[in-house]
């Protein structure tokens, strides 16, 4: 359902344009009509709105004038223009703010009726579109991820992997902010340092070792890293996690005894 819109000087017109069409059955909600732009403006200022129509003639400001402060507060309007005078500036004019339409008053049921279907089916591909993009962004997102695990121990670099999914490295670092709320370098950061502390777990490795299979190849770098991350050095860490793991076998010989 897209929310609608209409302003007009003159109340009766308003009235003949609500009950011109059952707008919910066209895919339209009316949200609101107004005979002043002050008021039509402050409320698309505070609510969603899909489309504004908007008569040329408004008294102390014009329908153009009104249609371009809307914009700013709603950046995805679309405007329908009505006018009472077919004057070729006035539509020029609706033209070079990209109104969606430019119609001559009193309009028939029949015309306004084919201009908002045409604008119902503008909409949905445009809506369709921005959600294709979405998933596309989120399959290059989870890409770079499983990428980024797959590599975790590589000397990796925003660049690098920008260029793994053919993207600007500046481009990218926004591309990659948008999607995660995280800039690139810190989830990088993070994610080596969860796989240094799962290394961690395994008696197997020292700790020296851990640090260039998490992509620090300076053991004084990735002390000071994974200090900043966990609070401990990762020798404490280790420490604490086998004192947890001695006690928790001991409970459990306890147990079965």
């Amino acid at each position: 359902m897209y929310s609608l819109v209409i302003v007009d000087g003159k109340a009766c017109f308003l009235e003949l344009l609500g009950s011109a069409f059952r707008w919910d059955e066209m895919g339209f909600s009316l949200d609101g009509s107004f005979t002043c732009a002050r008021d039509a403006l402050e409320h698309m200022q505070a609510h969603k709105t899909d489309i504004l129509m908007t008569d040329i003639e408004l008294g102390d400001v014009s329908g153009l004038e009104l249609a371009v402060q809307a914009r700013k507060a709603q950046p995805g309007i679309e405007f329908v223009i009505l006018s009472a005078c077919s004057d070729f500036k006035n539509a020029h004019a609706a033209l070079r703010i990209n109104a969606f339409d430019y119609l001559l008053k009193p309009v028939a049921n029949e015309i306004l009726a084919e201009c908002f279907s045409a604008l119902k089916d503008a909409l949905d591909s445009r809506n369709a579109g921005q959600k294709s993009c979405a998933k596309q962004g989120d399959y290059r997102i989870d890409f770079v991820k499983n990428h980024i695990d797959k590599h975790v121990g590589d000397d990796m670099t925003l660049e690098c992997v920008a260029d793994t999914i053919s993207m600007n490295p500046a481009y990218f670092s926004r591309f990659f902010k948008r999607h995660t709320g995280e800039n690139f370098v810190d989830y990088l950061a993070s994610r080596r340092m969860e796989k240094a502390i799962e290394l961690l777990r395994d008696p197997r490795y020292k700790a020296f070792e851990i640090a260039p299979m998490v992509g620090y190849f300076s053991k004084h770098n990735f002390y000071r890293r994974f200090r900043q991350h966990t609070g401990r050095t990762p020798i404490e860490y280790r420490n604490e996690v086998l004192r947890i793991m001695d006690a928790d076998a001991g409970e459990q010989r306890f147990t079965h005894e």
